[in-house]
């Protein structure tokens, strides 16, 4: 088995653009051009298919023939490398700089922001000035404009300019941006206020991230959205924390980012979302008569069965209800068998395992082999994201044994809005989406709408204005932290906002398709 169903295409379509769109981000552009169409031909310059010149202005050797005349023996001898005729001259025009602009330094700007939450930003000449328009109830401030910093892991420092593919590890990067542009332009066109944007590349790299949270562009930003690693993202939400400033975080489920930080916005629902999503869904859906937790023999899963009992007990409204069962199967053992837990209407087993895919392939195997007779209508399992990307799972243990997995990202290509998306991406960039474009253009232009409807904290917001949108949908909840020393929820802080939409998707007809 290669893959599951629904996976977006590898990338495709016309590479160079990729790579040279790349290559504009090293240079770090601000209010960045990266995925303009290509500039029409220059009327005044000859066209030219080779360049005769090298980089450091030396002329290149002419193209080679092994046969050549000897005038010292009067025939033609063949030789390993000898010079033919030079090639025609190639004329060139110098183009005026303002209808080409220069690319610019890395670190250069097309503003300059304010520096307090009470000022306005500065803008330098060319750029969209901001000024304050007004004052929500809550004491958000308004603005004419505002500034949103991309820092992005477009890892150009890994891009010398010889290779000829974009690092795999730069794709989501260049995905995201892309998906971003087509929000960022649609916004530009609907709405009465402006954006100036910025985009950083981080580098996946500490240090570089360290010199982000230094430049104006990022302390003067209303909103900044990236980036990929934890340990990036940590730092920018730590540096958000106490301006006017939120960090959007479109990719990481860690937990533990940034505590008690209201200016941390977390789009990816965590593992602890995911693991209560599941459960409440196999409550409320199933029937079931058994809800059984399955763990392997590693020490390491066994703490995650906690988020499961909590919200068993939430969903039953009993504080002292029996807790669910635990299993700790043991797939090395030749007798293992799950018969004793199929007594009943319905048995659900919910398998908390991303990591062991060995695990959960036998697993699935053994359950199947021991329900086959019913076909799956006596069970059900429910399992984690990553299933999606098993590579040795027979889809007939998915079919048979009613497999539920959780996602942060579904793309219903039957779906118009997203038939749509994938026709302007496609038209736009040579190159079929895959799921990190579709997540950048839903992030962009649900935040960039946020804050131009509630201003400067509009995180505070975001509870009020769910959405459905084309990757999945936005539930927005403040998340909100109990101290060890409380002794009621009273006491509680506001530790951040997180989406608690998961989606759930069922495996039918060799195809994961959403069921929640």
């Amino acid at each position: 088995m290669t893959s599951v169903p629904n996976h977006q295409p590898q990338l495709s379509g016309n590479k160079f653009k990729f790579i040279a769109l790349l290559a504009c981000t090293l240079l770090g552009i601000s209010s960045c051009e990266l995925f303009k169409p290509i500039t029409p031909s220059d009327p005044d310059r000859t066209d030219r298919t080779e360049s005769t010149t090298e980089e450091d202005g030396g002329e290149l050797d002419p193209i080679q023939s092994r046969r050549v005349y000897d005038p010292a023996t009067g025939t033609y001898v063949y030789v390993a490398n000898a010079p033919t005729d030079k090639m025609d001259t190639v004329r060139w025009t110098v183009v005026s700089e303002d209808r080409n602009p220069p690319i610019i330094e890395e670190g250069g700007a097309d503003f300059v922001p304010g520096t307090l939450p009470g000022t306005n930003p500065v803008t330098q000449p060319g750029t969209s000035p901001i000024t304050q328009t007004g004052t929500t109830p809550t004491g958000s401030r308004l603005l004419s404009g505002y500034n949103v910093d991309f820092v992005l892991p477009f890892l150009t420092d890994r891009y010398l300019g010889s290779e000829d593919k974009v690092d795999p590890n730069s794709l989501w990067a260049l995905h995201f941006y892309s998906g971003a542009k087509i929000a960022l332009d649609e916004m530009r066109a609907a709405a009465s206020v402006n954006y100036n944007v910025n985009v950083q590349d981080s580098r996946a790299n500490e240090a570089k991230v360290q010199q982000i949270v230094a430049s104006p562009e990022f302390s003067q930003a209303q909103l900044v959205i990236g980036p990929y690693l934890k340990p990036n993202v940590t730092k920018l939400a730590e540096a958000a924390r106490g301006k006017e400033t939120v960090l959007i975080s479109p990719y990481s489920a860690a937990g533990g980012i940034s505590q008690n930080n209201p200016n941390y916005v977390q789009v990816n629902p965590t593992l602890e979302t995911h693991m209560r999503s599941l459960l409440r869904h196999a409550y409320q859906t199933q029937g079931a008569d058994r809800i059984v937790l399955v763990t392997g023999t590693n020490p390491n899963q066994k703490p995650r069965l906690g988020y499961l009992q909590d919200e068993y007990k939430i969903l039953t409204g009993d504080a002292q209800v029996t807790p669910l069962e635990e299993v700790e199967v043991d797939m090395n053992k030749a007798q293992t068998s799950l018969r004793p837990y199929l007594n009943g209407r319905k048995t659900v087993f919910i398998v908390p395992i991303y990591e062991d895919e060995s695990f959960v392939a036998n697993f699935l195997r053994l359950l199947y082999g021991e329900t086959r007779d019913d076909y799956g209508n006596n069970v059900a399992v429910y399992g984690l994201p990553q299933w999606i990307d098993f590579t040795r799972i027979n889809f007939d243990y998915y079919e048979g044994t009613n497999v539920h997995v959780s996602s942060s990202v579904y793309i219903d290509k039957l779906n118009p809005a997203v038939r749509e998306f994938r026709r302007k991406f496609y038209e736009r960039f040579a190159s079929l989406p895959k799921d990190e474009a579709y997540v950048g253009y839903d992030v962009t232009r649900y935040f960039l709408r946020m804050a131009a409807e509630h201003g400067t904290r509009f995180q505070y917001a975001l509870e009020a204005n769910p959405e459905d949108l084309l990757h999945t949908r936005f539930r927005f909840e403040p998340v909100a932290v109990v101290p060890a020393e409380a002794t009621n929820f009273e006491q509680s802080t506001l530790d951040r906002f997180e989406n608690k939409f998961v989606n759930i998707l069922r495996f039918q007809e060799y195809a994961f398709k959403r069921v929640n």
